[in-house]
C-alpha cells in the first residue's frame, strides 16, 4: 500500500471519530476546523479528487449527525442547505490546497532540472558551483580540511569520432553512474564541460582523498573492462587543509584543472594530487604526489614496477 492510500484511509478514519465526537456532543459544538484538518492533509499529500472525497465525507459526517440531533422546529431543508454550503466551502479548501501542492511539486521538478545535467543526472556547472560554494564556506567556519578532484576522459574524442555521439553518451552516462555509486553520501559530483567531471569531497584531508580517488579507480577499471570502452582519465586533485581557505571556487577548480593537465603531459591515464596548507602554524607548502597508471585502463603501477593495489600505500612511500 502507498503512502497516498494510507493517508487517504487514515483521513477517512479521522472525519468518521470527529463525526463520532461531534454526534457525542449533540452538535453543539462546531466540529467545522476539525473536519478541515483530513480535508487539508488529504489535498496536500494525495491530491485534488481524493480531498474532494474525503471533503464530502466530512460534509455528510456533519449533516447526519445534525439530522440525528436535529432540534424540534429546524427543518430538513435547512440542514441540507447548511450542508451543502459546508461541502462547498470543504470542497473550496480541498481544491485550493491540491493546487498549491500540485505547484510546489511543479516548482521543484523545475528547480531539479536546473541544477541537473540532462545526460548524465549529475550536477550542472552552475548547481556545482553553488554547492562547492557552501561546503568552502562550512569548511571555512568550522577549520575542516576540503578536497576537490577535477576529471577528464582520454581519447573521448575518439569514441564520438569512431562510433558516434549516441556512444559517446552512453559512455558519459556510465562514467556518472561510477561515480555516483562510487562517492559518499557527503560528496558532491557534477559535469563541468563535455568529458569533464569534478567531485567536491568535504571533511577529507590528503590521506583520505587518496584512497576515495583509489575506490573510484577501481570502480572505472571494473566499468571499464566489463563494458570493453578504450578510454582512461585523467585526474588533478588539490586538497585544502585547515589554514588555507582563503581560496575560492574558482581557484580551487584552476588548481585542480591544471594538475589535471599536468597527469595528462606526464603520459595521460594517471592521477596527480596536490596539498595546500599542509600544517598549522607553518607556511604554505605545496605537495604533489604522482600516480602513475599504465598498461591498462584505470589500473595502478608504480614508478619501480611493482603494483599497488591503493593510493594509500604510495602516499605514505612518498611521504616517508
Amino acid at each position: 500500500m502507498t503512502l497516498h492510500r494510507i493517508v487517504f484511509f487514515i483521513s477517512i478514519l479521522v472525519i468518521m471519530v470527529i463525526g463520532y465526537y461531534d454526534y457525542r456532543t449533540s452538535a453543539q459544538i462546531s466540529m467545522m476546523l476539525l473536519y478541515a484538518v483530513p480535508i487539508l492533509v488529504s489535498s496536500w499529500y494525495c491530491g485534488k479528487m481524493e480531498g474532494i472525497i474525503v471533503a464530502v465525507f466530512a460534509a455528510s459526517s456533519w449533516l447526519i449527525v445534525n439530522l440525528t440531533n436535529q432540534p424540534s422546529g429546524e427543518s430538513a431543508t435547512i440542514l441540507s442547505w447548511n450542508a451543502f454550503t459546508r461541502l462547498t466551502i470543504f470542497a473550496l479548501l480541498s481544491y485550493a490546497v491540491s493546487l498549491q501542492a500540485q505547484l510546489r511539486r511543479v516548482l521543484e521538478r523545475e528547480k531539479l532540472r536546473a541544477n541537473t545535467d540532462r545526460l548524465t543526472g549529475l550536477l550542472n556547472k552552475g548547481a556545482f558551483r553553488e554547492r562547492v560554494e557552501e561546503e568552502i564556506q562550512r569548511a571555512r567556519r568550522y577549520n575542516h580540511p576540503l578536497s576537490l578532484a577535477f576529471i577528464d576522459l582520454d581519447n573521448f574524442k575518439q569514441v564520438n569520432d569512431i562510433q558516434g555521439h549516441a556512444r559517446g553518451d552512453k559512455l558519459l552516462q556510465q562514467i556518472s553512474e561510477t561515480i555516483i555509486h562510487t562517492i559518499r553520501g557527503i560528496d558532491t559530483a557534477g559535469r563541468v564541460g563535455g568529458d569533464e567531471f569534478a567531485i567536491c569531497l568535504p571533511e577529507t584531508g590528503d590521506e583520505q582523498v587518496c584512497k576515495a580517488i583509489g575506490k573510484l579507480v577501481k570502480a572505472l577499471d571494473i566499468m571499464t573492462s566489463q563494458s570493453g570502452w578504450q578510454v582512461t582519465a585523467s585526474i588533478g586533485v588539490i586538497t585544502c587543509t585547515e589554514i588555507c581557505f582563503t581560496e575560492t571556487y574558482d581557484v580551487l577548480l584552476g588548481k585542480a584543472d591544471k594538475l589535471m593537465y599536468a597527469a595528462k603531459e606526464k603520459g595521460k591515464n594517471a592521477v596527480e594530487f596536490e596539498t595546500i596548507g599542509a600544517g598549522k602554524n607553518e607556511n604554505r607548502q605545496d605537495v604533489q604526489f604522482r600516480l602513475p597508471i599504465l598498461r591498462h585502463p584505470f589500473s595502478l603501477i608504480l614508478p619501480y614496477g611493482k603494483a599497488t593495489p591503493t593510493f594509500h600505500q604510495h602516499l605514505l612511500e612518498k611521504k616517508s
